[in-house]
C-alpha cells in the first residue's frame, strides 16, 4: 500500500470524512495549502503546520476545512528527545484513546482537548487535528499571567480531567507504560542530570550576583546538586498519594481559551501520579504572582471543590480524598516549586523575550553559561523568582525532601 505524506492532499480524505459525517465518495478533493500555525518559535520537538484543505460536495458547493498537523521534527526545539521519551506515542495514546474516554464519562458536556483526526507514523510522525483557531479559541499571550477568575476557570478543567482519569483508571486497566515517570525516567538520567546540574549552578551564581537574601541562599545551597535524583524521588509513584494522569505540562502556552470555555492541548509529557504536580505547577507558572501569594491556599481549596462537584457528577464520591489529605499531599509535593523555581519559570520566562536553545542550556562551555546568565537575568523572570522566593521558603517548599 503506497503511503502517502501529509503534505499530499489525499492524506485529509479520510480526514475530512471523519469531520463531515460524509462518506468519502460525498465530496472531491480540490486543493491543499500549508502554513505555520505558530506566530513564534516550534513547540518542544514538533512543528505545528495549519492546512487548509478546499473540497466541493455533490451538491456543487466549494468549503474549506482547516486542520492542525503536529509533525515531530529535528528541527523544533528539543526535537531529538522524541525517541528518548516516546512523547507522541503518549500524546497520540491520550488524544486517539483517552480523552474521548473521560469526555463519555462525562455524557460530552465536558471537553478537555481538540478533536483527534488520525496519526501517522511514517514517512514522519504526525498527528492531525481539529484547529482550535477555525472553533473560536485562541492562545493567551505568555507574556502575561492569569487572573484569579481565569485561573478558576483553568483549575476547574484541571479538576474534572483529574476525576475523570481517576474513575477511568478504576474502571479500567492501568495506564500504559508510556505514562509511568514523566520527565524523570531513568532511562533517561544521563542528559538529563547534566542538564539540571549546569542549570542549577547557574541559578545559584545568578542569585548571588543579585545579592539574593543569605536566608534563601543558604537553604538553596543545602539541595542536593543532583536535581535529577531528587526529582525522580518525588515523582515516585506512591500509592498513598490521589493519583491521577497529569497533563505534565500545564501553563499559557498549553491552554486555549474561548468565549465561555478552554481546552488543554500537547500532552506529550503526561504522566501517572499525584495531582499535586499539575496544580503546582499550573499556579506557579501560570497565576498572577500576587494571587500565588495572596490567596494559593484560596486556588488549592477551590481545586479541591472543584474536584468533588466533578466526582458527584461522575457518581464516584468514594475516590475523593479528604480535604485535608490533599492539602498533605499538596505540601508532601512543595519541592516540586524549586524544580520548577529552576527550570521550567525562566524557560517560560524567557520564551518571552529570546529564542530558547536546548543545546546551549545544557552545555557546560562558555556559550552555554553565557546562555545560562541570560536566562536567569531575564527582568521577568527575576521578578517573579524575588517574589516568590520568600513566599515559597515560609510554605517550606524551599527545603529539600
Amino acid at each position: 500500500e503506497t503511503v502517502v505524506d501529509w503534505r499530499h492532499l489525499d492524506f485529509y480524505r479520510d480526514v475530512v470524512s471523519q469531520d463531515l459525517g460524509l462518506p468519502e465518495d460525498e465530496f472531491c478533493l480540490r486543493n491543499l495549502s500549508v502554513t505555520n500555525a505558530t506566530d513564534g518559535q516550534s513547540g518542544f520537538t514538533s512543528l505545528l503546520h495549519r492546512i487548509l484543505v478546499d473540497f466541493e460536495l455533490k451538491n456543487g458547493e466549494c468549503e474549506q476545512k482547516s486542520y492542525i498537523v503536529k509533525e515531530n521534527s529535528n528541527d523544533a526545539i528539543g526535537g531529538n528527545e522524541e525517541e528518548n521519551y516516546a512523547l507522541f506515542e503518549k500524546e497520540i495514546e491520550v488524544f486517539q484513546k483517552l480523552i474521548p474516554e473521560f469526555e463519555k464519562l462525562f455524557q460530552y458536556k465536558v471537553k478537555f482537548g481538540p478533536r483527534f483526526y488520525k496519526a501517522v507514523k511514517s514517512p514522519s510522525t504526525v498527528i492531525v487535528m481539529e484547529d482550535l483557531n477555525a472553533s473560536g479559541y485562541i492562545m493567551r499571550s505568555s507574556s502575561n499571567r492569569l487572573n484569579l477568575s481565569d485561573s478558576r476557570a483553568v483549575l476547574s478543567r484541571l479538576a474534572k480531567f483529574h476525576a475523570a482519569s481517576a474513575v477511568y483508571t478504576k474502571q479500567n486497566e492501568a495506564y500504559s507504560k508510556f505514562f509511568g515517570s514523566g520527565m524523570f525516567d531513568g532511562d533517561t538520567a544521563g542528559g538529563a542530570e547534566v542538564y539540571l546540574k549546569n542549570l542549577m549552578k547557574s541559578f545559584v551564581t545568578s542569585l548571588r550576583e543579585r545579592n539574593c537574601s543569605n536566608e534563601f541562599l543558604d537553604l538553596i545551597s543545602q539541595w542536593n546538586k543532583n536535581l535529577y535524583v531528587v526529582g525522580a524521588e518525588l515523582f515516585r509513584l506512591n500509592d498513598n498519594d490521589f493519583n491521577v494522569l497529569n497533563h505534565g505540562d500545564l501553563w499559557m502556552n498549553n491552554l486555549m481559551f474561548g468565549e465561555s470555555d478552554l481546552m488543554m492541548i500537547d500532552f506529550q509529557i503526561a504522566f501517572y501520579g499525584s495531582f499535586s504536580f499539575d496544580l503546582l505547577q499550573f499556579i506557579l507558572c501560570t497565576v498572577e504572582v500576587d494571587e500565588i501569594i495572596n490567596k494559593f491556599d484560596e486556588l488549592v481549596e477551590f481545586y479541591c471543590q472543584e474536584l468533588q462537584d466533578a466526582f458527584l457528577i461522575l457518581y464516584h464520591s468514594s475516590l475523593l480524598p479528604s480535604l485535608e489529605n490533599l492539602k498533605a499531599d499538596v505540601d508532601r509535593h512543595g519541592f516540586f516549586a524549586a524544580i520548577l523555581l529552576v527550570e521550567a519559570i525562566p524557560l517560560m520566562s524567557y520564551m518571552t523575550v529570546g529564542q530558547l536553545n536546548m543545546d546551549l542550556m545544557s552545555s557546560p562551555e562558555s556559550k552555554g553559561e553565557e546562555f545560562r546568565r541570560k536566562l536567569y537575568q531575564n527582568d521577568k523572570f527575576v521578578d517573579v523568582v524575588d517574589q516568590l522566593l520568600p513566599f515559597l521558603f515560609e510554605r517550606g517548599y524551599l527545603k529539600c525532601p
